[in-house]
């Protein structure tokens, strides 16, 4: 990322961190003065998102660091971790919701006591939340379009805002309308109507996370990139090599956060020095900047690459697909 690039991410992270703090108190008072556990819940996730916060500044320092002893093949792990650590954080919060609402739902069938909800704090904290997480999300975005589209923290950022904006906007729109059911068969279920939002906005938020841990694990596990991805680095491949000594043989390409890896296998023609081959990775390097991709790539000469015939064989469908 260009140092431009580096000062937009590392300002939105700033105004995000803070602004989370702030939604986090807002929520938690909310909560305590409407007895709301929806609130509550909503709270709970500004406040993983200020400490998330926290630690994404440090990983965006960390994965700018070249290469060295410690971490050979550089720091882009750090991004994908991160992400896992989010996404598990943002699932433990939801579960805690569904089971903390199931609970007061089971009392009330019991017939347990439900304090009833005290309406006045909560217009005035729902429309204040939707407002800030709609800002913050319309920056995180605008500094991820900024920074060349490159920072998965910006866009998890960006995610986590959109969830807390959704999640604060129906918390706070279902919990205004209960009134509307005094004097209808649904009545009976106004002790129990924030436990009831609490459960569907949880289960409709749950699959995002899900999602999002899913693809940074594939990422940590070295996983291979997405197939688009893997048809581009082709593409520049076979023009970084027309006119040079090599037959393509191979390759693999695999991404940990903003950041793809190139491993290209290539036959030689004849004998060649090792300046030669150190003019092709650097060929393909700046075909790559060109193309607006982050990349590490590496070049290996070799007679029998390791997956030749599986890898091939995906990347024949790759570029049937494209074609």
């Amino acid at each position: 990322m260009t140092k431009n690039a580096v000062t937009i991410e590392t300002r939105a992270l700033a105004v995000g961190q803070w602004a989370s703090l702030f939604m986090a108190v807002a929520g938690v008072t909310a909560a305590l003065l409407s007895r709301s556990d929806a609130l509550l819940v909503d709270g709970l996730y500004s406040g993983v998102n200020f400490v998330a916060a926290l630690i994404a500044a440090r990983v965006a320092r960390a994965v700018r660091r070249p290469a060295d002893h410690r971490y050979p093949f550089g720091y882009e792990a750090y991004e994908s971790l991160y992400v896992s650590f989010r996404s598990l954080v943002l699932i433990g919060i939801l579960v805690f919701a569904l089971f903390s609402s199931g609970e007061k739902i089971v009392v009330y069938l019991a017939g347990g006591d439900v304090p009833a909800l005290i309406m006045g704090p909560i217009l005035v904290y729902t429309v204040t939340m939707v407002t800030i997480c709609a800002g913050l999300a319309w920056q995180f975005h605008r500094a991820w379009r900024r920074s060349q589209r490159r920072s998965e923290l910006l866009r998890t950022e960006m995610r986590a805002a959109v969830v807390d904006g959704a999640l604060s906007a129906g918390a706070g729109a279902a919990l205004l309308l209960t009134p509307l059911l005094i004097a209808t068969p649904a009545e009976v279920l106004l002790p129990i109507a924030d436990a009831l939002i609490v459960l569907v906005l949880q289960l409709i938020m749950l699959p995002q996370p899900l999602a999002m841990l899913r693809a940074a694990l594939r990422e940590t596990a070295g996983a291979a990139a997405a197939p688009e991805s893997v048809r581009i680095a082709h593409h520049v491949a076979n023009e970084a090599l027309h006119g040079r000594p090599f037959t393509f043989l191979d390759m693999a390409v695999t991404k940990l956060g903003r950041t793809h890896f190139v491993v290209l296998y290539v036959r030689p023609e004849n004998a060649v020095l090792g300046e030669t081959l150190d003019q092709l990775r650097q060929a393909l390097l700046s075909a790559y900047t060109r193309s607006g991709a982050l990349v590490r790539c590496e070049v290996v000469a070799t007679a029998d690459p390791p997956f030749q015939s599986l890898a091939s064989a995906r990347l024949g469908s790759v570029a049937a697909s494209g074609s």
